[in-house]
């Protein structure tokens, strides 16, 4: 682990920045990498520091998150990167009796990270931050709608369809948690919160699209995404790849060092072409709500005091666009921060600041100890 390579001083390498383990929720194994707080106070104090659910872009996997999870985990954070379907170590459509289409649709995947957030949170004995990038913003995105929908009916959310059926191990399946054990722990000053409808104590969103305007732009983008997928299915990954990396969007990403540039194309071509097919056709931004609706789930969640965060690199016009009118049409329910000199990947790109941002809000969920 991280920690004891620290401990005795010596170099962090790729390989052991954090514990690959897997969550597996309702027949479908998801990759789950995790960084345990390395700060020799981590645990002291009387209070524990929420932790930090990581989910990551499309086409990408758990290790883009390297940087600022081990930066996190110094500070004594503990953080869980959550791989979505058909990527890193998630089960992929194509292998043994894996579920097909369907582990791939977006409201599955936005409920299995509920699920997971909700493990964290009885593991870990405080709620925690959901962050999702681009893709998995729009996963995170939806599993908040669906936290909002449960708010508003005044209900919780239903814990038969959320548990998971082996979920939290190490992905050699050996060492399995007790999940049902898990859940009965004390969490004290936590407690309420963990039996409420929101499995997450805060929800930054970075880079994330909010979904179509109206049915118009709902079909143009479902139409996009048919394409996109035809296109890596005949083209295959390597060919995709190299198309979408030169997308102006990653426009910023030229200037990130070198030997990081191949690790970012190194994890691209590890993905196969039915995977991020399907990531287009059942998870596309054709399957969100509404935009209208997505800001009113964040404007409730917002409104029953689980804080929302948008980031946007000031490099992407793109998505600066919409941080710009998700504050005005939000009436300033969420917090909207445009990050200088980062484009679309905040994380790679300015993984200081946006460790620092995390931090904050992770400051800010976290309870003062109780006085001796």
């Amino acid at each position: 682990m991280a920690s004891d390579v620290l401990k005795k001083g010596g170099e962090v390498t790729s390989e052991v920045l954090g514990e690959t383990r897997g969550f597996d929720f309702e027949g479908m194994r998801f990759g789950v990498k995790a960084w345990r707080a390395s700060a020799p106070d981590a645990r002291e104090g009387g209070a524990l520091s929420a932790p930090i659910v990581l989910v990551h872009g499309f086409a990408q996997q758990a290790s883009t998150w390297d940087k600022v999870a081990l930066s996190l985990s110094r500070a004594g954070v503990e953080c869980f990167a959550f791989e979505l379907a058909g990527h890193g170590k998630s089960a992929r459509p194509t292998v043994g009796d894996v579920p097909g289409r369907e582990a791939f649709d977006l409201c599955f995947q936005a409920r299995a990270l509920l699920a997971f957030c909700e493990v964290v949170a009885h593991v870990a004995g405080r709620l925690p931050v959901l962050v999702g990038y681009s893709m998995g913003g729009r996963v995170a995105l939806q599993a908040a709608c669906l936290a909002a929908d449960d708010l508003r009916d005044g209900g919780e959310l239903n814990r038969i369809s959320l548990r998971s059926s082996a979920a939290f191990a190490p992905c050699d399946r050996a060492r399995r948690l007790d999940v049902a054990g898990a859940c009965q722990r004390d969490v004290t000053a936590n407690e309420a919160r963990m039996s409420a409808a929101v499995p997450f104590s805060a929800l930054v969103l970075e880079s994330a699209g909010l979904g179509p305007a109206d049915a118009a732009s709902r079909e143009a983008l479902r139409e996009r995404n048919f394409a996109w997928a035809a296109r890596v299915r005949g083209e295959g990954v390597s060919a995709f790849m190299s198309w979408w990396a030169g997308l102006p969007l990653f426009e910023s990403q030229r200037n990130l060092p070198v030997d990081q540039r191949e690790r970012l194309r190194a994890g691209r071509f590890a993905n196969d072409a039915e995977s991020l097919a399907l990531s287009f056709e059942q998870a596309g931004a054709h399957q969100m709500p509404l935009r209208c609706e997505s800001i009113r789930a964040l404007c409730e969640l917002s409104r029953r005091g689980v804080p929302v965060s948008y980031l946007a690199g000031r490099l992407d016009a793109k998505y600066c666009k919409v941080l710009a009118d998700l504050r005005a049409d939000s009436h300033d329910a969420v917090s909207c921060r445009v990050v200088p000199a980062a484009g679309h990947s905040i994380h790679l790109e300015q993984p200081e600041a946006f460790g620092a941002i995390l931090e904050e809000v992770v400051e800010s969920c976290t309870p003062e100890p109780a006085a001796p």
